[in-house]
């Protein structure tokens, strides 16, 4: 006799959006804006259909109302602070709203909540952000990305990495080689500029030029995004959650802005040497945190290395566990609902697969970045069911009750598993 058991799949991401606005690839444009991050995207790169159709999209899904938001005014004597002309708690713009109390940043009908810590205490979100950057002195990588991933590997770590595209488009083959060890790869727009000073259809393709270029180097697209200076109003949030992303900030109580991109362009040693000690700080048991730290330039790149060399001395004392953004949070670094090659760790879940019978008691499995095991009955059988993210369920019988066999992904909608 055929019994059905159900296999669930549940969507982590902000479901409505991505699937409206799709998990396969964006269109390819015409050409990509320049590399020099001081130049807008105007013009023709605004008239491309790779924005053009995000924007059709946008606005069918966004409220006139949220659109309708004034944009800032951007200062480039000063681009961490444009001149916002809009009511900053209305509007929830960060960081003016930060920390003074206002009911800010949750999720609503138009966007998901600000990703702004770990969940789990004496987690350690650890993040990137500006590059990816070379910077060769003698034949030797020193202050770059390539030096802080070297870091990395040698402390067995994986981090989240916001990419700009005006530097991914000089460098696509750092992100090939961190994607590949499994950092994750995530969007911070293609000029860095503040995003509320720019139009509706530049916010746009700030994301969509970034996401473009993401797919076309290493065929995923990334679910999170980092607004640039933290800058963002739920404008902004709106456009970014209609075209699939979640905002992500870094924890600001206790502060964990590591300050390294703050500091004058002629500060010298005793300036990064103190921001190591400030991040050292970090080092003891307390809440869930994400951090900001930048691989801008040797100074902050050389921040970073030294920070991680700090980790690293501590040894099997270090009270932290330090991993990326998305993984942290349980959630997929990509619209496949995978987290890439070389991502596999003890914590993140991707998914929760749910198996139930008709007769039989609900089992829940867990699907993490690493294989989980778990064994239970459903029916009068006895399983063991093994699930792999972004890989097959299997199911086997432990006894000669009938078997049940099973086969779903972390990305696909609900399947059925049958017993015979």
């Amino acid at each position: 006799m055929n019994k059905t058991a159900s296999v669930l799949v549940l969507a982590i991401s902000s479901a409505a959006s991505i699937a409206a606005q799709g998990n396969g690839p964006p269109l390819m444009p015409a050409a990509f804006p320049s590399s020099d991050e001081t130049v807008e995207i105007t013009g023709a790169f605004l008239q491309d259909p790779l924005v053009q159709t995000a924007w059709k999209h946008v606005q069918s899904v966004v409220p006139a109302d949220i659109l309708a938001i004034k944009v800032a005014t951007y200062d480039p004597n000063n681009p961490a602070a444009p001149k916002y002309n809009d009511d900053v708690h209305k509007a929830c713009y960060w960081p003016a709203v930060n920390g003074d109390g206002s009911a800010c940043g949750g999720a609503t009908a138009n966007y998901p909540a600000d990703i702004t810590a770990c969940p789990a205490p004496n987690t350690w979100g650890l993040t990137y952000d500006d590059g990816p950057t070379v910077n060769v002195v003698n034949g030797v990588n020193v202050g770059d990305t390539v030096e802080i991933r070297s870091h990395l590997n040698a402390l067995g770590l994986k981090a989240t990495l916001f990419i700009v595209g005006a530097n991914a488009i000089q460098n696509p083959e750092q992100i090939v080689t961190s994607f590949n060890r499994g950092d994750q790869i995530a969007v911070h727009t293609w000029t860095h500029h503040p995003m509320t000073s720019m139009t509706n259809e530049q916010v746009v393709a700030e994301l969509k030029y970034t996401e473009a270029f993401l797919y076309k180097t290493i065929k995923k697209v990334p679910t999170m995004w980092r607004p640039p200076y933290g800058d963002v109003d739920n404008r902004v949030r709106a456009i970014a959650s209609a075209l699939g992303y979640e905002t992500v900030f870094w924890t600001t109580s206790p502060n964990r802005d590591s300050t390294d991109a703050d500091q004058a362009d002629n500060a010298g040693q005793s300036v990064a040497d103190g921001i190591v000690k400030t991040i050292e700080t970090w080092f003891q048991p307390g809440p869930g945190f994400i951090e900001l730290e930048h691989d801008i330039d040797p100074f902050t790149s050389g921040i970073a290395v030294k920070a991680l060399e700090a980790v690293q001395a501590q040894g099997a004392n270090f009270p932290l566990k330090i991993m990326p953004v998305g993984t942290c949070v349980n959630k997929p670094f990509y619209r496949d609902g995978t987290s890439g090659p070389g991502a596999n760790g003890s914590t993140g879940a991707l998914a929760t697969t749910t198996l139930a019978a008709a007769n039989g008691t609900a089992t829940a499995i867990t699907i993490t970045n690493s294989t989980a095991t778990l064994t239970s009955t459903i029916g009068t059988a006895n399983l063991a069911a093994t699930a792999t993210a972004g890989a097959a369920v299997s199911v086997s019988p432990l006894s000669s009750a009938a078997p049940i066999s099973a086969s779903t992904t972390s990305s696909v909608p609900a399947t059925s598993a049958t017993t015979s």
